[in-house]
């Protein structure tokens, strides 16, 4: 698995070829384990600790609002958008 600077560089990287607007970030927290309580990273984990790094690393704030937000709103939509929208 890769570490999370790997990844985080890895997503800068995809970020200045011009694919951030197809960056999604997220985090699999499927067991009880996972949690804060019981040893694992738990919700606030990108926030906290990956949202730091990026900023660090010299991603922009508005390049994260569109990872943590703006892309996910625009992939989990289920309404199309733009000229190609039909009513169904």
């Amino acid at each position: 698995m890769p570490s999370d600077a790997k990844r985080i560089d890895d997503i800068a990287w995809t970020a200045s070829q011009g694919y951030g607007n197809k960056i999604l970030i997220s985090m699999d927290i499927c067991t009880k384990d996972r949690l804060e309580k019981y040893g694992g990273h738990g919700y606030r984990y990108i926030l906290a600790h990956i949202v730091p790094r990026m900023k660090a690393r010299g991603v922009g704030d508005e390049s994260i609002h569109d990872f943590l937000v703006e892309n996910p709103k625009a992939a989990l939509s289920f309404v199309p958008q733009g000229p190609a929208r039909q009513n169904i």
